[in-house]
């Protein structure tokens, strides 16, 4: 199930048309070399993407209720073929209904991007912890058998949403940075998007700077084995050595990877 941006709550006010088209031509305006910087390092454009969240949240919100409109309208105009008795043209509504409904609707936001950097994990709040193990429980019944075999996708996505509600409706919960962990090692291990991954793991150590949880090994081992970034995967390694400590076995692949990578690209 996927989070309906109309749910989120950060969203707000309404911007004009005009401004959403000045604000569009200065992106394009960029010069090359900025989007050629980006190309490649997910967390840098998740950065340059936080510069521009706000509009863009507002855009992608007009686009969801332009396409809702967009079904209501489709249904209006069946029900007036149906009462003017006209089968051909209420089953030519019918179809395009049909064909709307199969059309994918991609889910061009994530509650990671629209929440920002700017959030705190700081706060207990006994909601949001309930709420964090009962996302913790489905995500335990979706993995299945020894997290391989029997797993069901579809609560994982829901443990996801569930994960996501925690960081909307409590933001300043204790439980953000958890669950952001969270949502990155169903993102990276089950639902195969790496680059979504990547910006979850980045929200836990922006909201929960003393975070003991181990993201930054993850964000390594995704730029290392998925992504073939060995340089940003050595900066990664190095971070995970200096402030993931608590973690020794992680400590010891990083290292174990950090001599090998070195060797390969600088040599002895």
């Amino acid at each position: 199930m996927k989070y309906s941006i109309s749910q989120m709550s950060l969203v707000r006010g309404f911007v004009s048309v005009v401004l959403m088209m000045a604000v569009l031509a200065g992106c394009q305006q960029a010069g090359p070399a900025d989007g050629q910087q980006a190309m490649g390092d997910p967390l840098k454009l998740a950065a340059g993407a936080d510069l521009q969240r706000n509009t863009e949240v507002q855009l992608v919100e007009q686009m969801a209720q332009y396409r809702a409109k967009y079904r209501e309208h489709l249904v209006v105009l069946k029900q007036f073929y149906d009462q003017q008795g006209n089968q051909l043209k209420s089953d030519w509504a019918a179809q395009e209904l049909k064909e709307l409904d199969l059309l994918p609707q991609r889910e061009y936001l994530v509650i990671a991007e629209v929440s920002g950097p700017e959030l705190r994990a700081f706060e207990s709040i006994v909601a949001a912890d309930v709420l964090y193990q009962d996302a913790i429980k489905q995500v335990k019944d979706g993995r299945g058998i020894m997290a391989t075999v029997l797993v069901d996708k579809k609560k994982l996505a829901g443990a996801v949403d569930m994960f996501n509600s925690l960081i909307t409706n409590y933001p300043t919960s204790d439980k953000i940075d958890d669950a952001a962990f969270q949502v990155g090692e169903l993102y990276r291990h089950y639902l195969n998007d790496p680059t979504r991954a990547l910006l979850y793991y980045q929200r836990v150590w922006q909201w929960d700077p003393q975070t003991t949880l181990p993201a930054r090994y993850a964000v390594a081992r995704i730029y290392d084995d998925v992504m073939h970034d060995r340089i940003k995967a050595l900066q990664f390694y190095e971070m995970v050595i200096s402030l993931e400590s608590g973690y020794p076995e992680n400590v010891v692949y990083a290292q174990s990877r950090i001599a090998k990578i070195s060797k390969k690209l600088f040599g002895d």
